[in-house]
């Protein structure tokens, strides 16, 4: 019941008095008042999907968005670029314009990596579950240590 309440902005003061509540919604909850449990519980889970659908589309748009942000990357070029850098960097044939290049190319992945792990963060909220959890579903690894 406290549940259905909170759909409703109510804060329960006393039996049947309540709060915020305007007359048509006062006016449900008296009616309510009256069901059976079979039948409140039958209303409670009507209004929670009905609550649910109006929500879907948004929750849509939103984690279309957030997936679209975790999976921004380089551009390919720029991909093949840092790998060519970093083997001469691990060579030990990297120019100075090179490295820098390189610190540029670093640079840019680890903002791409924390903007990630914000939108992962945001996603798993949405979707109520842990990051972790959320990155095995994307098929994502990695580890959040560092």
């Amino acid at each position: 019941m406290f549940f259905f309440l909170r759909y409703f902005s109510c804060i329960l003061v006393k039996k049947s008095t309540f709060i915020g509540m305007n007359s048509s919604l006062s006016a449900l909850f008296h009616e309510a008042e009256r069901l059976d449990n079979r039948s409140l519980d039958t209303l409670i889970a009507n209004i929670i999907s009905l609550r649910a659908q109006r929500e879907t589309p948004d929750n849509q748009k939103t984690e279309a968005f957030l997936l679209k942000k975790i999976n921004k990357s380089l551009s390919i070029g720029q991909i093949e670029r840092f790998k060519v850098l970093n083997q001469k960097r691990l060579d030990e044939t990297i120019s100075a314009e090179e490295y820098a290049e390189l610190l540029i190319l670093l640079d840019k992945i680890e903002k791409l990596n924390v903007s990630r792990l914000k939108y992962l963060t945001s996603l798993a909220r949405l979707r109520q579950v842990t990051v972790r959890e959320l990155m095995k579903q994307l098929g994502i690894s990695g580890s959040l240590n560092g």
